[in-house]
């Protein structure tokens, strides 16, 4: 798939990640409910399979243009997450999380784009229908849109979403690097109980998920305070060595030098992936008798 541009369709239905699913409102038919989402299902799945009519056929007859107007970006799967109501029922916007990836140049980024789409009834059916946006969402949180400008021709371009389309590989390279590492490698003591600490941080306008894997070694443990880190705020991972239970768990082998480990952080859903190193520091006395070139940089207290 390709977001090699981003249309201002696309910018305008960005929304907060990690929206939950909610049943219908007690007002809304089973019925419609139920023919809300086969129109909005219709609709996504002509950006994974490309057939653009399948969608138009769901498009409200005055937002043709709108429609045809707009960049079409395609996608893996798109899963519909919540569905709000307004005027009497008679309109609806849905939430969407989209999966595909960002492409520029040689680099393919998996990501989950949220997109929002509106609805409206006419005649019995629900019709896609195009809101213009008062603010859309950048890599750098809301911004106003600004009015529209005049062309030559009669025509108009909003000057503001072509600021923020003019480069969408620096945009891609500026979500990415909202989210932070305080650091990239961990020391511990392993010839007695040591622990660091390591803290990322989530300055993305919506909440990220935190994953950490690792080879494991006897007495060795990882755990973090929370693995959902809403935004503006972090998430910490703690790094463990226990003696006693690397003792426990292998024996004697508990006195052996420990192998050096790279540990994965995985975010969601950037799809972002940080290796962080692990060292396991040896007795002080047998650091000493070590080339000065080989010895490891003393661990943190």
């Amino acid at each position: 798939m390709k977001f090699q541009t981003l249309s201002l369709l696309l910018l305008s239905s960005l929304a907060a990640f990690g929206q939950n699913a909610a049943a219908p409102p007690e007002n809304v038919t089973p019925e419609s409910e139920q023919a809300l989402r086969a129109r909005v299902t219709q609709f996504y799945s002509a950006n994974i399979s490309g057939k653009w009519r399948d969608a138009f056929q769901v498009v409200a007859d005055d937002m043709q243009n709108e429609y045809l107007a707009a960049s079409k970006d395609t996608y893996d799967r798109c899963d519909t997450i919540k569905i709000t109501y307004t005027d009497s029922f008679t309109k609806a916007t849905v939430r969407e999380n989209c999966h595909g990836e960002y492409r520029w140049h040689n680099s393919h980024i998996p990501a989950t784009i949220p997109l929002t789409s509106t609805w409206k009834l006419v005649d019995g059916q629900w019709y896609w229908y195009y809101l213009k946006p008062t603010e859309v969402m950048t890599p750098w949180g809301l911004s106003t849109v600004t009015p529209d400008e005049p062309r030559p021709d009669g025509s108009t371009i909003n000057t503001k979403i072509e600021t923020v389309l003019k480069d969408p590989g620096s945009m891609a390279k500026a979500i990415l690097g909202q989210i932070k590492l305080d650091k990239k490698e961990i020391h511990l003591r392993g010839y007695e109980t040591s622990m660091e600490e390591l803290k990322i941080s989530n300055t993305m306008p919506g909440t990220i998920s935190v994953i950490v894997s690792c080879p494991p070694v006897p007495g060795f443990r990882m755990s973090q305070d929370k693995v959902d880190v809403p935004s503006k705020d972090s998430a910490t991972i703690h790094f463990e060595y226990d003696i006693d239970e690397a003792q426990k768990q292998c024996g004697e082998c508990y006195k052996l030098p420990k192998p050096i480990l790279t540990a994965t952080i995985r975010i969601d859903p950037t799809a972002q992936l940080f290796p962080v190193k692990i060292t396991f520091a040896i007795p002080p006395e047998m650091e000493k008798q070590l080339p000065k070139e080989l010895r490891q940089p003393p661990p943190k207290q």
